[in-house]
């Protein structure tokens, strides 16, 4: 009896004994299943290093001594036989007039100068029958004085209007020659013979521009060539006017993307006026003048005028600076956060930034050199979560 009894026992302990290990089994696998998985994520050390806050804009070369050569008087322009490009010494000739014509715009002028000239010229004859008439005069009158027959003061009233007589008649043949100069060339250097005026290079440079090639008839002033000195070379970027209020005189840059390594210069000015220009997608912007001078002679191919570059200057720089990569700051609470790996978990640490530049910024307080941050963190990354580096 007591067997038989037993015997039930014993199946009913072994049906717990394996519903007991199936639950024990159901309950490991929901645990594996439900368990947190580790986010995968890259990491970085939080190092020392230089942190340069830099910024950069469109510029254009400029030579500082530019000259335009104009047309000294009208007349008739030969053919230019400079091009852009030719160097030319001081005094050399650029470009040759011709003299018959010069002076001329039309008819009405060439009669009146005509006329001012037979003016000129009678004026002259009038005064030089004066002079002779005075001096006739005066000699009668000092002989008589000799003789006592007449006073010293008529002599010497006499001989002043002589003298008066004298100075009218040259005044009378400077304004000849000064009517007759509207007749003839008044271009200076002109070729003996040959009735060519030559137009010569006020310094040694390199031509620029020809502004008229072809032979014409030009007034006095036109532009004919103008002439830069490439020893005489800057640079001029247009930065934003809330950038430009950055930037002071002597601050360190460097010249790139002009087809050539970076050349360094120094911001020589910062132009107090700015202008409105348009933008590319048509953004009205305010934009400012800022100088730069090569900190060493600019190499050969840059040596020119209104090339493009582009200019970057330093604003700050911190040397040894405490820094994290830029991919592991975001905002929080107004303020600036990362999100730090300590024991394998993600914990969120806020911290105080300075100056950036464009893979780093600095950290003044917050962090320690050594640690390490995540790197760009997805939304799987919370307080606490764990963490697997990425290989």
């Amino acid at each position: 009896m007591s067997a038989a009894a037993s015997a039930p026992a014993r199946a009913a302990r072994r049906r717990l004994l394996l519903w007991g290990a199936v639950a024990i089994a159901l309950a490991v696998v929901l645990a594996v299943a439900f368990w947190p998985r580790a986010v995968e994520v890259e990491l970085a050390t939080v190092d020392r290093g230089t942190v340069r806050e830099e910024l950069v804009d469109e510029g254009r070369t400029r030579m500082r001594e530019v000259y335009v050569v104009a047309a000294p008087v009208s007349g008739r322009l030969l053919r230019v036989a400079v091009e852009p490009g030719d160097a030319v010494r001081a005094g050399e000739g650029v470009a040759r007039m011709t003299r018959g014509a010069t002076g001329f715009l039309d008819a009405r002028i060439e009669a009146e100068a005509r006329a001012g000239l037979a003016a000129a010229g009678a004026r002259r004859s009038a005064a030089a029958a004066e002079r002779e008439l005075a001096s006739i005069e005066a000699t009668r009158m000092t002989t008589l004085a000799r003789d006592r027959l007449v006073a010293a003061s008529v002599r010497d009233a006499a001989v002043t209007r002589l003298r008066a007589a004298e100075a009218s008649e040259q005044a009378a043949i400077a304004d000849e020659r000064r009517a007759r100069s509207a007749l003839l060339s008044a271009g200076v250097g002109a070729e003996a013979g040959t009735g060519v005026s030559v137009v010569a290079a006020p310094t040694a440079g390199v031509v620029l521009r020809v502004a008229q090639e072809s032979e014409a008839m030009v007034a006095a002033g036109t532009p004919l060539v103008v002439i830069g000195d490439p020893g005489e070379l800057e640079v001029v970027a247009e930065f934003l006017s809330q950038d430009a209020v950055r930037l002071v005189a002597g601050a360190r840059a460097s010249l790139e993307n002009w087809g050539g390594p970076p050349v360094a210069a120094v911001v020589h000015r910062v132009e107090p006026v700015a202008r409105t220009k348009v933008s590319a997608l048509g953004i009205e912007e305010q934009r400012a003048n800022v100088v730069l001078r090569f900190a060493a002679p600019p190499p050969a191919p840059l040596r020119a005028h209104d090339f493009r570059v582009d200019a970057r200057v330093v604003v700050a720089e911190s040397q040894g600076a405490l820094r994290v990569p830029l991919g592991a700051l975001f905002r929080r609470d107004g303020g600036w956060a990362v999100y730090r790996e300590r024991g394998g978990r993600a914990e969120a640490v806020p911290v105080q930034v300075g100056i950036q530049d464009a893979t780093h910024r600095e950290v003044s307080a917050g962090l320690a050199e050594g640690e390490r941050v995540v790197l760009f963190p997805s939304a799987e990354v919370q307080p606490g979560a764990r963490l697997r580096p990425r290989p």
